[in-house]
């Protein structure tokens, strides 16, 4: 899980100075008891130019702060620690997105909406009051230009400290190595076999842990459990599950794939994996999830047999076929 600062809530609402400040050190205090929070909490460099109150910017605010304690920590938190949505901004073809008329395409709204568009859990923190009021939720935001809109996202928001914190407090901590990635997927998803050899394949294992790989293979995983999940008794394909086909499996962009004959022929002993359930079986499995952070590449079975309930995850590394 992922949380977003949303910028635009921030519109000079605070009569004085002081009055933000109390907010923010029950803010802090959160942040610093919470490693999860801590680690996920995410905001816009930029959020340091939103307007606290009407004469002055959240960076001009707390430098006229009496409190230096609370100056360093805001300060070292705006300018170094982040995590800042600049660092690791999910790519988004048609990049615009619109909440209440506000263009929120690069705040941290903005990027909420990119992750749960591609299916990621992400959490909004709204402060209250401001013109136009984001103290609801969820917040819908359209994707695409007014005249030509491509979609809309409900976006979970809170916006009191209080629901920031059960919310952190009820998540499951994000993944901070390999073998932890593949426990948290195997918990998330049941529609999915993923054995140990996954995490202890010297192809993953020699490889230092990335969360945004982590992210990326998470997402390419919920597709694969959603596929599952919606085929009904004899692997008939539901509404859901040909609904995945379509968007991923299929097109020029397909997340998923299968690899190229000349690939196939020249790579089959690369790409055939033991069979998590019979030791005694080997799986050629060149059809996989595309994850161009590193080129790294999820290896799955398929086609999955009318009678399977599960897909069977087989490989998670660089890319295999890479020359």
């Amino acid at each position: 899980m992922r949380w977003y600062i949303n910028d635009t809530s921030l519109q000079g609402q605070f009569h004085r100075a002081s009055d933000f400040f109390q907010l923010l050190e029950g803010l802090l205090s959160c942040r610093s008891r919470l490693p999860n929070l801590q680690a996920a909490l995410y905001l816009t460099k930029s959020i340091a130019e939103a307007k606290i109150t009407i004469d002055q910017t959240f960076r001009q605010a707390i430098m006229s702060s009496n409190n230096p304690e609370l100056r360093r920590s805001v300060l070292q938190w705006l300018d170094r620690r982040g995590p800042f949505i600049e660092d690791d901004r999910h790519p988004e073809g048609d990049d615009y997105f619109e909440c209440y008329g506000y263009d929120v395409t690069d705040n941290g709204l903005g990027e909420a909406t990119r992750r749960a568009k591609a299916g990621m859990p992400v959490i909004s923190f709204s402060f209250k009051r401001g013109s136009t009021d984001f103290a609801t939720t969820p917040l819908t935001v359209h994707h695409g230009i007014p005249d030509d809109r491509i979609g809309s996202y409900d976006i979970n928001n809170l916006f009191e400290l209080d629901g920031l914190e059960f919310s952190v407090l009820n998540s499951r901590p994000a993944p901070t190595n390999w073998e932890q990635l593949i426990q948290f997927a195997r918990a998330e998803y049941e529609h999915l076999t993923i054995p140990d050899s996954v995490f202890t394949n010297t192809a993953l294992s020699k490889e230092s842990f990335e969360i945004a790989i982590s992210d990326r293979a998470l997402v390419l995983l919920k597709h694969l459990n959603d596929y599952m999940g919606g085929r009904a008794a004899g692997g008939n394909e539901g509404p859901i599950a040909r609904q995945i086909i379509d968007d991923y499996f299929t097109g020029s962009n397909a997340r998923f794939s299968g690899e190229s004959p000349t690939n196939q022929n020249d790579f089959r002993a690369e790409m055939t994996f033991q069979d998590p359930e019979n030791q005694q079986r080997g799986i050629f499995a060149h059809w996989h999830g595309k994850i161009s952070r590193r080129y790294f590449r999820l290896h799955f079975e398929w086609p999955i047999a009318s009678n399977e309930t599960k897909i069977k995850i087989l490989y998670l590394g660089p890319k295999i076929t890479k020359r």
